[in-house]
Order: C-alpha cells, then structure tokens, then sequence
C-alpha cells in the first residue's frame, strides 16, 4: 500500500471543499456581473447547500458593493427562509455601516440589541471587525444603539469591549454616551467616561463641549465651569452654561457680567444666551431684568418688536429650549390678548413640560389640547406618556392614556409597557384589564411583561377564562408570555380539566421552544388524569429525549400518575 495514498475520508473532505469553494465564486461573481442575479441564483437550489460559513464567505466576496451584499442578505432570509446567525448579522452590518448604508441596517441591529446579551454581541462584533480600522464605525453604531435606547449600562460595557480590543469609538457614539448619562442622571459615570474617551484621544466638538457643561451644571459645580473660563478656556457653549447657572439661581448681576465679558472675548451671544437670562427672570418675577432683556433682544433682532405678533414662533423657539418659564409667560399673554395660536405651539410647549417633567402644568395644558380639539404629533404624546409613566400619574394618566388612544395615538412598546406595569405594581388591575384589550384590539403588541403580570393575576384568582381570553388575542398576534406565566396557566387548566386547552397551550409553546421540565410535567399530569395514557406516554419520552427529565422526587410523583 502506497504511504501518499489519501485517506478516503481526507480525500471526500477535500472534494466537498473544492464543490464549497467553487460555489462561493459562482454566486459571489453571479451577484457582482449579472443584474438577473435572482432568476439565476434560483436554479442552485441553495436552500439545501447554503451553510453560515459559506453565506459569510459570499457576504465577504460581495462587501466591495454593499448594496448587492445587503440584497442578497435580505433576498436569502425572504426567499429561502434561512434564518442568518450572529455572525453573518454583525458581517452585514459593518459592510453597510462602513459605506454609509445606516438606515437599512438598522432594525438588524435594533433586533440584535435585543436578543442579544452585550457580551455576547460585544465578542461577534470583535471577530466581525477584527483586521480593519481600529476606528471601527459598526460598533460606534452599535455604542449609538444602545445609547440611544437608554441602555447606559450596556453602552458602557461595549465601550470597555471595543477599548480592550483596540478599537476606538467616533466622537459621535461618545457624545451619545454622554448624552444618555447625563439623561439618566448618572454625573459620575460621565465624568469617568469624558476622562476615557479624551485618553483615547477622542477630540470634543461643539456638541461634546455643551454636553460637559450640562454636566457641571447639574454637578452642581459652577466653580468649575467658571475656573474653566478664567484660565482661558472657553467657547459660547461653556459661558451658555454659567449664564444659565446663574440665571436659575436669579444672580442676574453675575449673568450680565459673564455676558459681557463674553462680548469681549468676541463671543457673539444668542438666542439661546438671552433666552436663559430671561427664562431665569420670568421664574423670579423680576420685571425689570425681563423688560431689559426683551429691549436688547429686540435690539438685535432676536425677538419681533412687538413678541405677540409673531407667538407661534416665539413660544415654539422657547419650548424647542425646553426655557418654560418665558413661553408659559408668552402663551398666557396670548390666551389674555384672545389670540389664536397654531396646533404645533401646543405640540412644542407640551413636549417641552413633558420633557421638564413639569407634571400639572403638562397635564393641564393636554386638558386644553382635548377640550380645544388639538391635533399634535405622536412624538409629544410618547413624551408625555413617559412622564406619566416615571411620575406615578396612574390614575390622571389611565385616563389620560384612553383619550389619547381615542384620538388616534398609537403608543409605542416601551412607553405603553412601562404604564402598564405602573398600573400592574400598583394592583389596578381593572385598568391594566381595560388598557390591554383596547391596546391588543387596535394590534398594539405591549412588552410581554405586561401581559404576564395579568395572565398570573388571572390565574391566581382563579379566573382561567379571563387568562385563555387573553393568551389567544395574544397568540393572534403571535406574541408569547415567559414559560413560567406559561406553567402557571398550564397548572390552572389541568386543574379545571381543560385538557384540551391544555394540550393547544403546550403545543403553541413548543413551537415558540418554550417548554420546560415543568411545562412537560404538568402536561403529562393532565393527560394522565385525562386517562389519556398513550399521549401521556408519547410526551414523556420527548421529554425524556429532549433531556428535561426533572429531579428524582418530582420525577417519582410523575411516574405515580401513570398508576392511578
């Protein structure tokens, strides 16, 4: 025998390579020459043949036109059902990203960012951008992300992920981090991550530099911001930031003082400089300051000569400035004068309160919103939601809530679930009942949270008609509850002898692979009550074969049913 002769498993291994090998460079050169790419890729029979390393090897050949790459990535999922994997997902969108294609990769990585934990999805990402440029935009867009969705946590952790790996995030997944710390409060985190990102030589732009100054502000740290300022450095941003500090605090002559000097320093203050000095005066009622500062903003054609000619504007560009105190003052001027003032100033000034978390003042203004008739932007709703939500305004917002649905709102997932919890920590069970059916009639599909938390209510008090109820409108929406919600129902309905429903519930979770040992054990249990032992039978030895066999004492009782 001779010693070069191949081994035949080596040698049938090396020719489905080559077969591999050769049907990357057909499809990958059929996608880069032929505008019939589909009509052609249809005879391959690819739904049999096409594996995730050879779909990753078509998406690498194909990366140098994005735009077939993402074609034939969305063409593969539609028409041939194959689900992509983690790393297929995270190939396709640093292709995209890195050449600008942000927006239809996006829900890719809305739904990543979802199913995935952050170091999951951190290590693919690695592996996916590992080998090109240390300032990696697929993960400065995935930092964007989770920013953007108010996952400061996860943002961080990817940021320490990208550090440790050599990358470097762009200055604006930075400022989104910023932003997102500083929306949630979180002033020492931020700082730490400022000192991060400058060590890593992440230059700040404008945005950064207002950013910092909020921070300070809200740090409380106006000392500071003005050591800042007297060592020379400066921008318009830092000195908006002291004037506004001292324009809350109702220091006005250190607010003039700073805008002077910012005058010096050739800084052309504007609007928004003299909007927080006279958003300060109108919270301290002082006239004067008010009176002066309206004269120098007409002055400079800031404002009209006369404000309530043009009040639409006026209290729009205040609300867009989130400076309250002086558009409530404009707008009540104007209802006083009896003049008519445009949906969207309703719109501006109620996002901006909502935004301000100025609660009555927010909840009144809607009151004159409904009873005027007014139609404003969803965007203003789903902030006012979110202040009714974290305000505790159950009772005034469940209300609220129905006549915003009756007009026409259509809430988002993450505003309605976390109302809908409010209401379900607050035992208002009535209303979280009323609140879903009218969410789930109008096709609205809530965070599956919220539906558990009624489902287990039912359940616990024995009302299983109300909880089936409720789990087929959800199953016609193909929504799911959490497999121990699931259990709880499962027990319920053996209890009352529904063993067909009991049969339809496990089945529909079984398609959902959402089945646990206890989802077997209390089926069988059913069955076997049902003295319906050859299905019992039957699922046991799925159970068996899908390793969920539970622990010996509840496998015991199990086995005991069979006797009965």
């Amino acid at each position: 025998m001779s010693l070069n002769r191949a081994n035949p498993t080596t040698s049938m291994k090396w020719r489905i390579q080559i077969r591999q090998n050769q049907l990357v460079f057909q499809i990958s050169s059929i996608l880069l020459q032929r505008h019939n790419w589909i009509s052609l890729l249809q005879n391959f029979n690819l739904s049999s043949k096409l594996t995730p390393p050879l779909f990753n090897q078509i998406l690498h050949k194909t990366q140098t036109n994005p735009q077939i790459s993402l074609r034939f990535f969305n063409w593969v999922q539609t028409n041939l059902k194959l689900k992509p994997d983690l790393k297929s997902q995270c190939h396709i969108i640093n292709i995209c990203v890195n050449s600008g294609l942000t927006l239809p990769v996006r829900p890719i990585m809305d739904s990543l960012v979802k199913t995935h934990h952050v170091s999951v999805l951190g290590e693919a990402m690695v592996d996916s951008c590992r080998g090109k440029s240390l300032k990696s935009d697929a993960f400065s867009f995935l930092l964007e992300c989770y920013s953007h969705k108010g996952l400061f946590m996860e943002s961080l952790e990817m940021f320490r992920k990208m550090r440790g790996n050599g990358f470097i995030a762009s200055g604006t997944a930075c400022n989104a981090i910023l932003d997102v710390l500083l929306r949630e409060n979180e002033i020492k985190l931020a700082w730490c991550f400022y000192c991060a990102m400058i060590k890593d030589g992440v230059l700040p732009d404008k945005l950064t530099w207002s950013l910092v100054a909020q921070i300070l502000c809200k740090d409380g740290n106006f000392e500071r911001i003005v050591k800042f300022l007297d060592m020379g450095v400066y921008n318009s941003v830092l000195y908006n930031g002291v004037i506004d500090c001292c324009s809350k605090r109702g220091d006005f002559e250190a607010a003039f003082e700073r805008l002077n000097q910012m005058c010096e320093r050739k800084l052309d203050p504007g609007f928004s400089t003299y909007g927080a000095i006279l958003d300060g005066a109108c919270k301290h009622g002082n006239e004067e300051v008010i009176e002066r500062v309206m004269d120098i903003m007409a002055e400079k054609g800031l404002l009209p000569k006369c404000p309530l000619s043009q009040c639409d504007s006026v209290i729009q560009k205040f609300s867009d400035l989130c400076k309250m105190n002086v558009a409530t003052m404009f707008f009540r001027r104007a209802c006083d004068e009896k003049i008519g003032l445009q949906d969207a100033t309703y719109g501006c000034m109620l996002k901006a309160l909502s935004k301000e978390a100025r609660v009555k003042e927010a909840i009144g203004l809607y009151s004159l919103i409904s009873e005027k008739g007014i139609r404003v932007k969803d965007s203003t709703y789903h902030a006012f939601l979110d202040l009714l939500s974290e305000e505790d305004q159950y009772e005034e917002g469940y209300e609220i809530l129905g006549d915003m649905m009756r007009r026409g709102f259509r809430p988002g997932t993450v505003g309605l679930s976390k109302f809908i919890l409010l209401l379900s920590r607050k035992r208002r069970w009535r209303e979280v009942e009323d609140l879903l059916d009218l969410v789930l009639e109008k096709g609205l599909l809530p965070d599956s949270l919220c539906c558990c938390s009624l489902v287990e209510h039912y359940c616990s008090r024995r009302q299983i008609d109300k909880a089936v109820a409720l789990h087929n409108k959800m199953e016609k929406l193909q929504a799911s509850l959490d497999v121990a919600t699931y259990n709880m129902l499962l027990d319920g309905l053996v209890k009352n002898g529904r063993i067909e429903e009991v049969v339809r519930v496990f089945d529909y979770m079984e398609g959902l692979k959402l089945v646990n040992s206890e989802s077997f054990t209390i089926t069988i249990r059913g069955l076997c009550r049902a003295k319906e032992m050859r299905k019992a039978m039957k699922l046991h030895d799925e159970m068996l074969d899908m390793g969920l066999k539970p622990d010996k004492a509840a496998y015991k009782r199990l086995i005991l049913e069979f006797n009965k």
